[in-house]
């Protein structure tokens, strides 16, 4: 069974990886934008990262949508 922390995890690993393909980013260009690493949006798709509050808020406005929407 997924505990709730792991399914808002791979929900929001989804949902980053959705919307960046709809803008036709790969992770390289996402994490330039966003001044992180590749490393670190392909582990936050995978799961592996949680992001902050901060970095959540950065994500969502970079890919143009409202921060509740990469994590339903």
């Amino acid at each position: 069974m997924t505990s709730g922390l792991e399914k808002i995890k791979e929900n929001l690993g989804k949902n980053i990886r959705k919307y960046r393909k709809i803008l036709k980013l790969t992770q390289f260009e996402l994490g330039i934008q966003m001044d992180v690493t590749e490393d670190y949006i392909q582990a936050l798709e995978t799961g592996r990262r949680t992001p902050s509050a901060k970095i959540l808020g950065k994500l969502a406005d970079t890919l143009k949508v409202e921060p509740y929407e990469l994590l339903k």
